[in-house]
């Protein structure tokens, strides 16, 4: 049913790179003016390298039925030079608007509090509801590759700022 939440399970990419040739498509789909042809960007490095448990860059994966639902990670945010910073958070088109950004987004932030750090960012041109519903504060403005304009967030993690 349409607007219904779902409830993924979210895991570590590392545990589940047999999803990377799909998470290649949907990020050249996507966000073709950075991994498309003619961008910079190599969506396949980019997710191999995120295999990572313990230490930045670290993939995230939900999960249902053995179905990909959406992906983040914790990594440099090539944008704003910030790290950890939420990355690539993508959700497939069918599946949006369904609590599966909410449960990465609780992923990232407990991994990124588990990892020692005191603040997590995230720039991003069309999540700013969401980060402000979540607690995140607007820190600035940002300007992407394609010129495209979006904010930069930071959501403090120590004791009364994670989730």
């Amino acid at each position: 049913m349409p607007g219904t939440d779902l409830e993924p399970s979210i895991a570590l990419l590392a545990d589940h790179a047999g999803f990377i040739d799909v998470l290649v498509q949907w990020y050249e789909r996507e966000w073709d003016p950075y991994y498309g042809e003619q961008g910079p960007g190599d969506a396949r490095t980019d997710l191999e390298s995120r295999c990572n448990r313990g230490r930045l860059p670290v993939g995230l994966v939900a999960i249902e039925d053995d179905r990909i639902l959406g992906t983040a990670a914790l990594d440099h945010d090539a944008a704003t030079g910030k790290t950890p910073s939420v990355v690539g958070l993508l959700v497939a088109p069918e599946h949006r608007r369904k609590g599966v950004a909410n449960r990465l987004l609780d992923f990232a932030e407990c991994l990124a509090g588990d990892l020692g750090y005191e603040e997590l960012f995230m720039s991003t041109t069309v999540l700013g509801e969401l980060a402000r519903r979540r607690g995140w504060q607007e820190q600035s403005d940002v300007e992407f590759l394609d010129s495209e304009r979006g904010s930069l967030y930071v959501r403090n993690l120590t004791v009364g700022g994670a989730p």
